[in-house]
């Protein structure tokens, strides 16, 4: 205890020391520069820690002087026994440590602040850059990720054609190894069949597009035959048994039957004479077959079609001359008058001859 006070009363007489020290001296210490700076930035500090008192609120009301003056000065009081604390427990320390007083040199907080200032500034600048790497960044892993995508479609794709490849690799050397090169075909000779094959083809079609339309007409034809044999049966049996009657007739002694016939006969050939008709042919249900009887040159044929449901003339044309017979066949088709459009035929043809 004794050891505290006798260093207490070494540090006052130390200060006095100093105090005094600084009065004879015309230049200040380094030290009491750093001093006047704290307790300037104190006050700086102190006068925005008091911006809330009454005279801050009301600057124009003279009656808070007072209140003002007495509220600085208790600020003040304050700072100064914090300051006289500090100052003693820094005395302590040293005193304690036997370590010389830390002195900061004129600039040195000023320097450091610039240095801080100009370090925040460029953090701030990094923390920009950052930024904009980071949305490069998200930007290019997005690219990266389509990319990605298309090259491991693109990756599949390029497998699966190696793989055909090598399949179509391996069908080939089977080939080669079924079929010797002697046995082989130049790709010339290849068209060569080809081409041959194709023509044998394209042959074929026409030969079954005939043979098929050969066989639609001969069905048709057998048709048409067919009904003509039904026809012809049906006419039989009734020549059958008008022959029966007659003959039966003739056995009962009646020759009324024979008569008609001879009647009939001659009628005919008095009709086809009158007529210029050397003969008339049924080619059909509905079409007659008229050949006219000429002197000389080819035979010249009249064709005459009815109409099945009406049994009308429908149509007319003629065969063997040159004739224009467009008038007569429409005055015949008009007037239904097949007699009188082979008269007016047999005309032409006379006066053509």
């Amino acid at each position: 205890m004794q050891a505290m006070q006798a260093s207490i009363s070494s540090g006052s007489s130390l200060h006095t020391a100093v105090d005094s020290l600084l009065a004879n001296s015309t230049t200040p210490f380094n030290l009491v520069l750093n001093r006047n700076a704290f307790h300037d930035r104190v006050l700086r500090d102190a006068a925005s820690l008091s911006s809330d008192h009454a005279l801050m609120l009301d600057p124009h009301n003279p009656t808070l002087l007072k209140e003002e003056t007495s509220f600085q000065k208790d600020q003040w009081s304050s700072l100064k026994f914090r300051y006289l604390e500090l100052d003693a427990k820094r005395n302590f320390v040293t005193y304690l440590t036997g370590d010389n007083p830390t002195s900061v040199p004129p600039g040195t907080n000023e320097a450091l602040e610039q240095s801080n200032a100009e370090k925040k500034k460029a953090l701030k600048e990094s923390k920009v850059q950052l930024e904009t790497m980071r949305d490069e960044t998200i930007r290019l892993a997005k690219a990266n990720a389509e990319k990605h995508a298309t090259v491991t479609k693109q990756l599949s794709e390029a497998q699966e054609v190696q793989k055909k490849i090598r399949d179509m690799e391996l069908e080939l050397a089977r080939i080669k190894a079924t079929y010797p090169a002697e046995n082989r075909m130049t790709i010339t000779q290849a068209e060569e069949i080809l081409d041959q094959q194709t023509e044998e083809m394209q042959r074929l079609t026409e030969e079954q597009e005939e043979a098929t339309q050969s066989a639609e007409e001969a069905r048709t034809k057998v048709a048409r035959t067919a009904k003509d044999i039904q026809r012809l049966e049906r006419e039989r049996d009734r020549e059958e048994a008008r022959a029966k009657e007659v003959q039966e007739g003739r056995e009962a002694g009646d020759t009324k039957v024979d008569e008609m016939c001879r009647w009939l006969n001659s009628s005919i050939s008095f009709y086809k004479n009158m007529m210029g008709i050397r003969s008339v042919t049924a080619v059909a249900d509905n079409e007659l077959h008229l050949e006219y009887d000429v002197a000389d040159g080819d035979p010249i044929i009249l064709k005459l079609a009815f109409d099945p449901a009406t049994r009308a003339l429908s149509n007319a044309e003629v065969e063997g001359t040159d004739l224009d017979i467009g008038e007569a066949v429409n005055i015949a088709l008009a007037n239904n008058d097949p007699p009188g459009l082979i008269a007016d035929v047999l005309m032409l043809v006379r006066s053509r001859r």
